[in-house]
């Protein structure tokens, strides 16, 4: 893992050279709040201003938006395919695919509210239902590929939590109700079908392998920021389970951390971050002064694991800048921000191939096949959804 520390200034300098000056704004900027309601649904989100900063990278995650649009979408089917001209039978993006491309969307129109992203958002998510699968039991739940229907159809409960998030981030970004409800579907079928009752723990997939580190992960915060929204007692009660089981079964004492799996006790970066904002968060709402002191651990053990320049895989460490991110609107720590700008910096530089498409790794290099397809959707989302938060958060200062 590479430690090095790089000054954010150098970040900044190459935004400003973008050509998308504005005024400086502030910390406190409503697109700093991740905690804020969204608005109703239908009423327009007041627009924030941006820093400069925030400018670049917006124009960053349009134009990486843009490049999905253009090279991945598969007219004839009316969706996007997982990878550049793929030819299989079902060549369509999974859920694990085109999740940060959701986000992406989110985020964009979180950043700048404007009746057009609010539109793509919508659009988007419309083609998301479509992996709602009605026919699952004990009640319906996202099955990974679009229009799967069938009742024994091998599903992915971390496949459920990060749909549900990115549902949950549509909601915020446009007040339609409706994604709301999407996203609480997510979380009713995580419970009733991916909750182990005898022991805890949340399994990986409808097959019951093994419980996972991700999908307890996904899955937490996703009850978290429910309550959050809606002050849902059942989501409550989820999360203060969920969060009970991570800190005794899925936990590694000798790590000081979260484990993948019930095979694995490795910690892996992109588990981290969601289950510690989701303590952050929680501890605040519930006034719960222990999960803050935990959190707070947490976080200084993370950074000190991962370290500062990641070079994991795009999609796993675009996950866990995205709520180091939304820690940093929450606690106000400006090393969490300047991790996610110069991670940032280097994906800009060094991620992008001879076409303008972000398919390497942000340091530069091919990624092996173990954890990244070549020419994936994902891995182009992936570093957009990176630029995308970035346009959210007002930097330091």
């Amino acid at each position: 893992m590479r430690c090095l520390v790089v000054a954010h200034m150098r970040a900044l300098a190459l935004i400003f050279c973008l050509g998308t000056l504005a005024v400086a704004s502030c910390f406190a900027s409503s697109a700093c709040a991740h905690a804020q309601a969204p608005p109703p649904a239908g009423a327009p989100a007041p627009a924030p201003v941006l820093t400069a900063a925030q400018q670049g990278y917006l124009a960053l995650a349009r134009s990486g938006v843009a490049h999905a649009q253009r090279r991945w979408r598969d007219p004839r089917r009316g969706w996007y395919d997982a990878r550049l001209d793929d030819h299989e039978r079902y060549p369509l993006a999974t859920i694990w695919d085109i999740v940060p491309l959701f986000e992406s969307l989110d985020a964009i129109t979180i950043a700048q509210p404007t009746s057009t992203n609010r539109h793509a958002v919508a659009r988007f998510a419309a083609g998301a239902e479509r992996y709602l699968n009605r026919g699952l039991r004990p009640i319906p739940g996202y099955s990974p590929y679009p229009g799967d229907r069938e009742p024994n159809t091998e599903t992915w409960f971390d496949d459920n939590g990060w749909w549900g998030l990115a549902f949950l981030e549509a909601y915020r970004a446009t007040g339609t109700r409706r994604y709301l409800t999407d996203a609480e579907r997510a979380l009713r079928y995580i419970a009733a079908a991916g909750w182990e009752p005898n022991g805890g723990g949340i399994w990986w997939n409808t097959h019951h392998p093994y419980k996972s580190g991700p999908a307890l992960a996904a899955d937490t915060l996703l009850a978290t920021l429910i309550y959050q929204q809606d002050q849902s007692a059942f989501a409550l009660a989820q999360a203060q389970k969920f969060i009970a089981w991570a800190n005794t079964g899925g936990f590694s004492g000798a790590e000081g951390l979260y484990t993948d799996s019930s095979v694995s006790a490795t910690p892996v970066d992109y588990i981290e971050s969601p289950l510690i904002y989701a303590q952050a968060v929680l501890c605040r709402i519930t006034s719960a002064p222990g999960d803050c002191e935990r959190a707070e651990e947490l976080k200084a053990t993370a950074l000190r694991r991962f370290g500062y320049l990641l070079d994991f895989s795009p999609q796993y460490d675009a996950i866990y800048l995205q709520w180091m991110l939304a820690l940093y609107a929450l606690d106000g720590d400006p090393r969490l921000y300047e991790m996610a700008a110069d991670n940032a910096h280097d994906a800009q530089l060094r991620a992008l191939d001879e076409e303008g498409l972000y398919v390497y790794s942000w340091a530069g290099e091919p990624l092996p096949a173990s954890v990244a397809e070549p020419d994936s959707l994902q891995t182009q989302a992936a570093t957009t959804s990176l630029f995308a938060w970035l346009a959210v958060y007002p930097p330091p200062g």
